[in-house]
């Protein structure tokens, strides 16, 4: 299991792993755990985005076609659940097979949005589709051999969700092992200011309360806006004060990788924050 003393830190960036890892724990005093990872299984899925991840992979499976297009009905949930794309799944479980050491799956995230193929609303999606689907594919990589996974189940935070509540997409205790969400703190118009981690999360994590015996994992997350230090600040007592929460992966792509510049060191002002107020409660990799 992904029990540490402090939660794990991790990142996801259009970085080269290895250098971009040797980069953070050099100015920030902290190698991170976990790389995020990103699989479209409508695309080859190639070994080497395991092995050359620098930390464990957290690999976010994406059932659709590459690319941004939300209309994929050939990939809606209900295709997946009849077995329509199996060929496709199982040869990224072979892969994963073949990796051997461990791997976090975060499948199909953000199901409460309406912005992915497999969301509810899209491609005629429902939430109970959802949990068939998702039963379906943890049934195929188990059947494959994948016993190196851990499944992360990962709805969007409460704000900007388009679908209310999450307990309706629940795919049941026996499938899966951790649950977090994503969540981007804002200090902007477009969601208004939210000062600190307390009033990003919280409302969600009473969301996941039902579900209190499964790790929490902050599964992609930074923060964008004027007050982007004082929201960092307040992120390490928020951590303290949440000691289910074993870890977070931030996103360190800037815009156009991404949709805002939520990079924890994008002025030396917030590389400062992070280091005061993060690194001291997170777990890192020997060696920093």
């Amino acid at each position: 299991m992904l029990k540490t003393e402090k939660p794990a830190f991790g990142v996801t960036s259009e970085k080269e792993a290895a250098k971009d890892s040797d980069e953070i724990a050099k100015e920030a005093g902290c190698r991170p755990v976990w790389r995020g990872v990103y699989a479209s299984i409508g695309a080859p899925f190639e070994l080497s985005r395991l092995t050359e991840a620098a930390g464990t992979p957290f690999l976010t499976v994406q059932p659709k076609e590459l690319g941004s297009e939300v209309e994929q009905k050939s990939w809606s949930l209900a295709a997946v659940a009849a077995g329509k794309r199996d060929a496709q799944f199982r040869a990224v479980a072979d892969t994963v097979v073949e990796y051997g050491d461990l791997v976090v799956i975060r499948y199909a995230p953000e199901m409460n949005g309406n912005w992915s193929p497999w969301a509810a609303g899209v491609n005629g999606n429902t939430p109970g589709q959802y949990v068939k689907a998702w039963r379906h594919v943890v049934d195929l990589f188990r059947k494959a051999g994948a016993t190196n996974v851990l499944w992360l189940w990962a709805p969007n935070i409460a704000r900007g969700a388009t679908v209310k509540g999450i307990s309706q997409f629940w795919p049941g205790d026996d499938y899966v092992d951790l649950v977090g969400f994503t969540g981007y703190g804002v200090g902007s118009s477009v969601f208004g200011f939210e000062p600190s981690a307390s009033e990003t999360f919280d409302p969600t994590m009473k969301l996941l309360a039902p579900y209190k015996k499964k790790p929490v994992i902050l599964a992609e997350t930074g923060v964008a806006g004027a007050h982007k230090a004082d929201w960092i600040a307040s992120l390490g007592p928020w951590l303290r004060e949440h000691p289910n929460v074993i870890g977070m992966i931030w996103t360190q792509a800037p815009p156009p990788h991404s949709s805002a510049d939520w990079r924890f060191d994008d002025t030396p002002g917030n590389l400062k924050a992070f280091k005061k107020s993060l690194v001291p409660y997170l777990g890192c990799l020997p060696g920093d």
